[in-house]
């Protein structure tokens, strides 16, 4: 018991000591100082991640607008590539009623070449492929591709389909 009175003794002076009380007091600032400064980092973080939201929506706007601006530069492709096409053709009958035979052969494999990447071209075009998806879909819920497609493997592996 008597310890216990001593050491009650010397806490009292302990906190009675003016240094001591003063350093308890700064630490307490400083603690506090310390919680305002995290505040204003959390608050930091939060404005910064809203930003960093803000900025994926904008970025994912313009992806859209861009995706748009190509689909109407693949549109004016595929017209340019029609005209060009068409007009070899037309050149390349006009030769061949001429009687250049060879000249006329050259500017209708030209027109080919231009038909070609004309499809390949209108192949890409998002509405060609949605369409596309479109009637895959039909094909599939109708059964017709995976008949097809047995049929094809039953030819592959030499096997017959009639009984």
């Amino acid at each position: 018991m008597l310890s216990e009175v001593d050491n009650a003794r010397r806490l009292m002076l302990l906190l009675g000591d003016e240094g001591f009380t003063d350093a308890l007091t700064q630490a307490e600032t400083l603690i506090e100082d310390a919680n305002d400064t995290m505040d204003r980092v959390e608050r930091i973080e939060g404005e910064a991640a809203a930003a960093v939201e803000e900025a994926n929506r904008t970025m994912q706007a313009v992806d859209r607008r861009l995706e748009t601006v190509d689909r109407t530069i693949n549109l004016l492709e595929a017209k340019i590539e029609a005209g060009f096409s068409l007009a070899l053709f037309v050149v390349a009958a006009q030769v061949y009623l001429g009687g250049d035979l060879f000249f006329a052969a050259a500017l209708f494999g030209l027109g080919l070449l231009g038909a070609g990447q004309l499809v390949v071209t209108v192949r890409n075009i998002p509405q060609v492929e949605k369409v596309w998806a479109g009637v895959r879909y039909v094909l599939d819920r109708l059964g017709v591709r995976e008949a097809d497609r047995r049929e094809a493997s039953e030819r592959a592996n030499g096997e017959r389909s009639d009984p």
